[in-house]
């Protein structure tokens, strides 16, 4: 009798290469599936819990968690080679099924990881060789594949539906209605401006706009970090009325926003966001906004806004690996994203950009990081995320001011090659342009470095420049302080509105002269408590600044009253609260501190509520 011939099934050497070929198949189909499932329930996620506010965020995890898993597929399939077993499906299914758990909650990757390792060589000794989860793979992933081909065409098709016929539905405005261009550039303290008398030339771009505009030589922000202070210039109110100033908070729907008042008379209104972080549509501040720009501006920030790539990139962060998160968006970039979403448009428009080089850490593009530097790479190290209190050497905060200098000089730039393209189209000549920041930052003066800790003088210190010609003086310097949160009002001001329509007082009565400097409010700052650091001040309690034309006051909740002559004294080292000759200027600024507070809700609760168009 003749013998039957053997049918391999077991042995992976001796399968034939359509076997190896069929199962490589199966094994990546059921990869493909589980892995769009997963980028469903991570996107979903994402939508509820994390506040994204951008539907978008499904387009990103359906992509990358399918490409994931099916390069996952690929490594089972070679490693059951290599084993020259078969992989049961079961052990498939519990493989992605783990790091689909892992993906969509953003916990425990050391975990997933470990699991992955141990998995594999154990899934190893067999392959899927029954029909059942073929079949499963296969079914699931052609549903599952038609509803992400749906939503990764549908989500951005809708998104630009929305906003074009938003913009159809603007009021009308008149086509001599000057534009305004509103640049933040955060963390950029004044007295690192050359035209703010600064001994490199860090800004002479900068320098030109303020002699043919006009500049506020002491402009102080509302808070020293990012959350507040955009808050406080986005509504024209201080930290007390809009509550925004711990990280989870939302700017409340009861404020108005300059561009919800701007967007009511017609504008079309639009910002773009380096920083993701804090000035972005999950706090609230895309409310009156056509179009908020600030994640998914490019493909590495698209992939950095999912789990395991944000864990990998914090993981290289925090050992030093990596000195710049993923995606971080450079001054050109936030530039090209705001000129391609202008266009052609002829519409008057209000766009607000948010440059982030000059945030830690400090590494903006060559050869603007080694401007200032013998060394071809200075700064890195300081992190705020990462590291609270770095122990630094001089030579070491040398180089980071070094680094922090070129990435000043380095928006400055920008800002000059942004103002050329606006220019070239034509938009230049009616556009009001504010150039400011939203804080200061801290080099190791009292012991601190950064910003988020406390109020001294160089923390809230801010640039502000007007420019305008025709509009705005040009060669006038305001050496009133005052500060940043009337920017709202100053622009309204100037683009024809009644005073009353938005929150604040108009900067422009200072330099015509309506106002005398005197009679002035002096400008405040408020940091909230925040449990970062118990070295930090701000971790037994809440701050209160209060810049007079000479004197600064802060009440600390550890160290009690503190006054410094912030004129003669600019790193603020001797504390006057103790001489009894200031006891009188520490009454009357604490009574202007309370003064300014309560003129400025009465600008928001005793303005008419039908003037405040959102």
């Amino acid at each position: 009798m003749m013998a039957r011939p053997e049918t391999p099934t077991s042995d992976a050497g001796t399968r034939s290469p359509e076997s190896k070929a069929k199962n490589l198949i199966h094994t990546l189909t059921i990869a493909g599936w589980l892995g769009i499932l997963t980028g469903f329930a991570e996107g979903v996620r994402d939508l509820t819990t994390e506040h994204y506010h951008a539907p978008a965020i499904l387009c990103v995890t359906l992509v990358a968690d399918a490409g994931l898993f099916v390069v996952l597929g690929l490594c089972v399939w070679v490693a059951a080679r290599a084993f020259g077993r078969n992989v049961p499906a079961a052990l498939s299914y519990l493989l992605f099924g783990v790091l689909g758990w892992w993906c969509a909650t953003g916990n425990q990757w050391i975990l997933a990881l470990a699991v992955l390792i141990f998995l594999l060589p154990v899934a190893a000794w067999a392959h899927v060789h029954n029909q059942f989860a073929p079949r499963v793979g296969r079914e699931g992933l052609r549903w599952s594949a038609g509803a992400a081909l749906v939503c990764l065409a549908a989500i951005p098709a809708g998104g630009r539906w929305a906003e074009w016929r938003a913009t159809k539905s603007l009021p009308h405005i008149s086509s001599r209605a000057p534009n305004v261009l509103w640049i933040i550039m955060d963390t950029a303290r004044a007295d690192h401006l050359s035209c703010y008398g600064y001994s490199r030339d860090t800004s002479p771009n900068l320098d030109l706009l303020a002699r043919q505009g006009t500049l506020f030589e002491h402009a102080i922000a509302a808070s020293s970090w990012t959350l507040p202070s955009h808050a406080s210039m986005m509504t024209g109110t201080y930290p007390d009325v809009h509550h925004t100033d711990t990280p989870a908070a939302q700017l409340p729907a009861s404020l108005p926003t300059i561009a919800g008042v701007l967007r009511g008379y017609g504008y079309r209104t639009g910002a773009f966001s380096a920083n993701i972080f804090l000035f972005d549509r999950a706090h609230g501040f895309g409310r009156g906004f056509l179009h908020f720009g600030d994640f998914f501006q490019s493909p590495s920030d698209a992939l950095d806004r999912v789990h395991y790539v944000s864990a990998v990139d914090h993981f290289f962060l925090r050992h030093g690996w990596a000195h710049n998160f993923l995606g971080r968006q450079t001054a050109a970039e936030i530039n090209r994203s705001a000129l391609g979403w202008l266009g052609g448009s002829k519409r008057p428009f209000f766009l607000v950009l948010n440059y982030l080089d000059a945030h830690d850490p400090y590494v903006p593009p060559q050869p603007w990081r080694h401007m200032f530097s013998r060394h071809r790479d200075p700064g890195g190290p300081l992190d705020i995320g990462i590291n609270y209190l770095p122990k630094l050497n001089p030579a070491q905060v040398r180089s980071e001011v070094e680094a922090y200098d070129g990435g000043i000089a380095y928006e400055d730039h920008e800002i000059q090659k942004l103002l050329e393209s606006l220019r070239r189209r034509g938009l230049l000549q009616n556009t009001l342009v504010i150039v400011t920041s939203d804080h200061g930052e801290a080099f190791g003066g009292h012991g601190f470095f950064d910003h988020a800790n406390a109020l001294y003088y160089p923390q809230i210190h801010v640039p502000l420049i007007f420019w305008w010609p025709g509009h705005v003086p040009a060669g006038v310097r305001v050496s009133q302080p005052i500060s940043t949160k009337d920017i709202g009002a100053t622009i309204l001001a100037l683009v024809g509105e009644p005073q009353g329509a938005f929150p604040g007082k108009s900067l422009a009565a200072l330099w015509t002269g309506e106002t005398e400097p005197g009679s002035w409010p002096v400008p405040i700052s408020e940091l909230a408590k925040l449990s970062i650091s118990a070295t930090f001040p701000d971790n037994y309690g809440a701050l209160k600044s209060a810049v007079g034309p000479e004197l600064q006051y802060i009440s600390d909740p550890r160290l009690g009253t503190l006054l410094f002559d912030w004129k003669r004294d600019p790193e603020e080292k001797r504390n006057l609260a103790g001489n009894p000759a200031y006891r009188g200027e520490i009454a009357d600024l604490e009574q202007e501190f309370s003064e300014s507070r309560h003129l400025a809700r009465i600008s928001v609760f005793g303005a008419p509520r039908a003037s405040l168009r959102q």
